[in-house]
């Protein structure tokens, strides 16, 4: 019965919210909804790279935000599996998804906050990028002179797709570095507190993809400042607020990798009484227990 109720509540409150917050985002990008653009300086030479196009697209970085954590986690979690009584009959592979599922729904979570807030302050901010005189080409730029600083003008751009001309005055903060060094942490901490439990284990193979993972987050990042798609303070904000959002989903959400164990809560909200006391010694006998 609880179970079922929390099915409810997930199916008509919780998939309305994300939907929500989803549209809100994608409207929000695509330049559906209205944004401020802060204006420009002319002649600025911070202002005036050309556009060469992006190392990580954000579609890749969206996949491996998705894709990546997830397969990760139910290697390390299928690797730590044990039997017991509640899902010795159970599929090995099923059993760790299930777990990899719950600490992958609070990741979600996380990114989620995070890109959410990214999005608001891109759109509220309005800074431009230093493509934008390309991007944009504004027809004030043509006859402005010295230092005049422009807050009203339009972009005549006819090289470049209506979401770059749009996205040209979206620099602050680098959303790249932040998700990128979002997913980067997370699995480096989460390999640091799960998989250094694993039972004759490669000295190498864990920290060779902590390494990897750290790697990705630092590359993408300063990948925006090579292909001078954002100012150098865009990126130390987005990996700023990539940091401070791993922070919240592990200490906060995920409690510091200390659970799930290899009970699951359906077992043990489906058993009868005598069943809740066999589990409540189960939990409190340390050899049935994965710990980090």
């Amino acid at each position: 019965m609880q179970a079922r109720h929390s099915f409810w509540w997930h199916l008509l409150v919780d998939l309305p919210i994300l939907l929500l917050v989803a549209a809100i985002c994608i409207l929000l990008e695509v330049g559906a909804l209205p944004s401020r653009r802060s204006g420009f300086t002319c002649n600025d030479p911070a202002l005036s790279f050309p556009h060469v196009g992006d190392t990580f697209s954000i579609s890749l970085v969206a996949a491996i935000t998705i894709i990546v954590p997830f397969v990760v986690m139910w290697v390390v979690e299928a690797i730590h599996h044990r039997n017991d009584e509640y899902n010795m009959k159970q599929n090995k592979l099923l059993v760790s998804a299930k777990i990899t599922g719950l600490i992958y729904r609070n990741y979600i979570y996380g990114a989620i906050v995070n890109l959410t807030i990214l999005e608001v302050v891109k759109c509220v901010i309005g800074s431009p990028r230093p493509t934008f005189f390309d991007l944009c080409q504004p027809d004030k730029a043509r006859t402005c002179n010295g230092s005049e600083f422009i807050s009203s003008f339009t972009c005549t751009s006819t090289k470049y797709s209506r979401y770059l001309i749009i996205d040209s005055t979206r620099s602050f903060p680098s959303a790249h570095a932040s998700l990128s060094i979002y997913c980067g942490l997370f699995l480096a901490w989460y390999l640091q507190r799960r998989a250094f439990s694993w039972h004759n284990r490669s000295v190498l193979v864990v920290p060779l993809v902590q390494t990897l993972c750290l790697t990705y987050a630092a590359v993408c990042a300063l990948t925006r400042l090579t292909d001078h798609r954002h100012h150098w303070w865009d990126v130390l904000v987005g990996g700023s607020m990539g940091t401070l959002a791993v922070l919240y989903t592990v200490l906060v959400l995920c409690k510091n990798f200390s659970q799930p164990t290899v009970v699951s809560t359906s077992d043990i909200s489906s058993s009868d009484g005598n069943n809740h006391q066999s589990v409540r010694r189960l939990l409190s006998s340390e050899p049935h227990v994965v710990v980090p």
